[in-house]
């Protein structure tokens, strides 16, 4: 990639909310300060990053709280996807239980009604 060329930014949503999340600067677990995603929701600790998926950034979270973490990963290469899409309109009504997961690295998709959806730009 080029010095120029800036990463491509993507627009994962908060599993919990369903709002855009933000990039931040995180303190995971005994790790080194690296660069996420993080919901603005007040109290909200749900952050995603490339490498690591869906996480809590809380010191006050527990194992019991990242059992219920989305743990959607690409069928291509692994990545764990993110939250892009929610609730899409189908003929003038909602589907309620939609869910849209893109891969960061390749852009597959995948959804909870048909699986992994390949080969399709949709903007």
């Amino acid at each position: 990639m080029p010095a120029t060329q800036t990463r491509k930014e993507f627009h994962a949503l908060c599993h919990e909310h369903h709002v855009q999340m933000r990039l931040s600067q995180v303190l995971p677990k005994g790790q080194v300060q690296k660069v996420a995603y993080a919901c603005g929701e007040a109290d909200c600790f749900v952050h995603y990053s490339v490498s690591r998926g869906y996480f809590l950034s809380s010191r006050k979270s527990q194992a019991s709280d990242s059992a219920l973490l989305p743990k959607v990963r690409c069928f291509l290469d692994g990545t764990p996807m993110y939250l892009a899409e929610i609730n899409r309109q189908e003929k003038g009504r909602e589907k309620k239980g939609f869910r849209l997961w893109r891969c960061p690295k390749c852009d597959a998709r995948r959804t909870n009604e048909e699986g992994l959806v390949s080969g399709e730009r949709r903007r």
